[in-house]
């Protein structure tokens, strides 16, 4: 019922816009609400998840001495999916996850906190990392998206602190969130600390958890999502052009394949697992994938730029590139800017895994 209303309102612009213009002028109220001053409210990806950025800056505060009397309480969409080292849990949208969205002192997250109503309380400081540098086009500059952030914002935000890994990314960013460029760091995702931080021994742990057998290869297939993509019940799917008996009968010896579907992605591959492919999805922790693969696979998603950071070799599978650019939007010409072959068929791909270079 929830996903529905959604999906109802996203097709519904000119409502969506009028409910969200009505209800941010009523929560100024929530300004004079008493702030709890050592209090902290976390979320990933809309409560969906409990990783990246969010996760890193969480994990490191749970390890300052500083924080020790700090109370950090994470919003999830299903609480009971997830176990915190410390904290509490509330359920995202609750009665409860608002109280404490109005009286937290610090929110920290990485696609927005506040339910896309920007609360712009000067009491609450907001740390917004977002979650990776825009290849494709976001956050109402979308071809198919009429819904425009400066048609419901009067001026730039300059309340909050915000991550972006380049000039690039600022100057993308802080025009589509309607920001200063002054709020930006230049930095790098808290995320991506991590991924020089594994050993031998975390790698191995990580390998033998997904059940990836000794002297194979890794394949991370890390395609984004086409929200233009609806099945019957209005959810986003993935339907990639392969045949996974082909892929495991040309690389089934030598490769494992990991599939890790977008978290906007309501209904991913019908994926039949066997020793040659996992469904990674629900995986936790998206670093310990990057960390043990040996190749990347993904098409308009940020994870190249993640992925390069160790160093390993990358393919592109834009099957669907015209249509993407149509339908979707890039900011970047993929093949001018990408480090990596851009495959615009199966058996392309295939013969370009086939011949990879794998050597150190």
């Amino acid at each position: 019922m929830r996903l529905r209303f959604i999906n109802f309102l996203k097709r519904h612009v000119g409502l969506l816009s009028f409910c969200r213009t009505v209800i941010r002028g009523m929560m100024k109220i929530t300004y004079l609400f008493p702030i709890r001053k050592k209090t902290m409210l976390f979320a990933s990806f809309g409560g969906r998840n409990f990783d990246d950025s969010p996760r890193a800056i969480y994990d490191e505060i749970c390890n300052r001495r500083e924080f020790d009397d700090w109370k950090l309480i994470w919003a999830f969409v299903a609480p009971e999916r997830f176990t915190l080292p410390r904290g509490e849990k509330v359920k995202i949208d609750s009665f409860r996850f608002f109280r404490t969205l109005f009286t937290a002192r610090v929110w920290v997250s990485n696609s927005g906190m506040d339910r896309g109503f920007e609360l712009r309380n000067p009491r609450i400081l907001r740390v917004e990392t977002w979650h990776g540098t825009p290849l494709k086009k976001i956050c109402g500059e979308e071809h198919t998206n009429a819904i425009k952030k400066n048609r419901y914002v009067s001026a730039p935000d300059k309340t909050a602190i915000r991550c972006a890994q380049s000039e690039y990314d600022r100057e993308i960013l802080a025009r589509v969130l309607v920001a200063e460029k002054d709020t930006f760091l230049l930095c790098d995702l808290p995320r991506n600390d991590a991924l020089l931080r594994y050993t031998p021994k975390d790698k191995a742990a990580i390998r033998c958890t997904l059940g990836i057998p000794q002297g194979k290869k890794v394949l991370l297939y890390v395609p984004t999502y086409r929200e233009y993509l609806l099945n019957e019940k209005k959810e986003t799917y993935l339907a990639p052009p392969i045949d996974l008996k082909k892929w495991e009968k040309r690389l089934g010896g030598e490769y494992v394949l990991l599939i890790r579907a977008h978290y906007a992605v309501n209904a991913a591959l019908a994926l039949t697992e066997n020793d040659f492919v996992r469904d990674v999805s629900a995986y936790e922790r998206l670093n310990d994938l990057y960390a043990v693969a040996d190749v990347l696979l993904s098409d308009y998603s940020s994870a190249f730029i993640d992925a390069s950071i160790l160093g390993m070799p990358m393919l592109c599978f834009a099957y669907d590139l015209e249509e993407y650019e149509e339908k979707r939007g890039l900011y970047l010409d993929l093949a001018e800017n990408l480090p990596c072959p851009i495959c615009k068929t199966e058996d392309e791909l295939l013969d370009e895994i086939a011949h990879l270079d794998m050597a150190e």
